[in-house]
Parts: C-alpha cells; sequence; structure tokens
C-alpha cells in the first residue's frame, strides 16, 4: 500500500511583503535612474522586475496566513495618488542607493498607516520604525551619488500589492499573488 503524498508540508513558509508595484513604463523609468546610479557609483543596479516600494514587510507566513493577508488587503481603503520621485540618497551602513520623493503624499503614508493598523490588529508583527517610503535601486555600491536631486519621475498608483519574495541561485525572484485596487471612495 502506497502512501497518500502530503497535500501541503508542514511548517513551509513564504517570505511576502506589501508593496507598491510600478508600471511597465515607471518600472522603465526607475531602471534607467537605477543604471545611471550604478555606472557612478558601482555596485549591482536593482533588476527592472524587482523594484519596488515597500509598504508593510510582513516576512515569513506559513501558507495559511496568506488567505488572512489577502483578507487584511481587501479590508485597507485608500485614494490613488501620484508619487513625484525627486530625490536620490544613499545609507552608507547597508551600501544602498534609492530614490523617492522629497515630499511624500499624505495618501501613501494614510495608507502604509492603515495597513500597518490592520495587519497588527490581524495578529502579524511588523517592525517597529517609522515608514521611509523609497525604491532601492543600487546594492552594495561603492559610493554615494554627487546629486540629491534629480529629474521627477511621476508614478500614478493606483493599487497596491502582495508579494512572495522566492529565493534562487540569481537572486530573490518576486511574484505577486494579489492586487488591491485603490479609490476615491
Amino acid at each position: 500500500m502506497a502512501d497518500a503524498a502530503p497535500t501541503a508540508e508542514r511548517g513551509v513558509t513564504r517570505r511576502v511583503f506589501f508593496a507598491l508595484w510600478p508600471d511597465a513604463a515607471t518600472a522603465a523609468g526607475l531602471h534607467a535612474r537605477a543604471r545611471a546610479l550604478h555606472a557612478e557609483c558601482s555596485g549591482r543596479a536593482m533588476r527592472r522586475d524587482t523594484l519596488h516600494l515597500t509598504l508593510a514587510f510582513v516576512g515569513n507566513v506559513p501558507q495559511d496566513g496568506i488567505a488572512r493577508l489577502e483578507h487584511v488587503a481587501a479590508e485597507v481603503r485608500g485614494a490613488p495618488f501620484v508619487l513625484e520621485l525627486d530625490q536620490l540618497g544613499a545609507w552608507h551602513r547597508n551600501r544602498i542607493l534609492w530614490t523617492s520623493a522629497s515630499s511624500a503624499p499624505q495618501a501613501l503614508v494614510a495608507l502604509a498607516d492603515a495597513l500597518a493598523l490592520r495587519l497588527r490588529e490581524a495578529g502579524f508583527v511588523l517592525e517597529d520604525r517609522a515608514f521611509a517610503p523609497h525604491i532601492t535601486l543600487v546594492r552594495n555600491a561603492r559610493a554615494a551619488p554627487m546629486a540629491q536631486t534629480c529629474p521627477v519621475l511621476r508614478w500614478p498608483v493606483a493599487s497596491f500589492v502582495l508579494v512572495v519574495s522566492e529565493p534562487t541561485p540569481a537572486g530573490a525572484r518576486y511574484r505577486v499573488l494579489g492586487r488591491w485596487p485603490l479609490s476615491c471612495k
């Protein structure tokens, strides 16, 4: 008599986070910015398919926790907005170069706050630090960028996503598990 194959492995977790995921035009603009910073500062430019703005890093979640995360996301309300990316920066200790908005839209901050609140209410543990909206462009940079401002890249944001990070020999592969629209209602 053959043993029945298990439907799911016990203890398997998935590394997940909520993010803003750029449309094709925004991703192309961000990738061009990453390549320019890489040329100036060396390091490893992020792949176009990995560029995002993290709203809430959840971490390792059991497979059955994904449905709970999707339920939380469905309860979050937020208005669409335009993110004007006009600033460059570096975290020297981590050797990361990033871009951000010199002034974060209130709708972005409200979305991140609402999501964090709902996640905590649902029993998820989040890092206890201030929300610092940014998009990582280069890792392992050897220097900081010469300029701290750059031409404005306008990113129209109309939704947020739940993403799973899957390790591969070539680095993490991100896969969108779900998308929730932002609306004025």
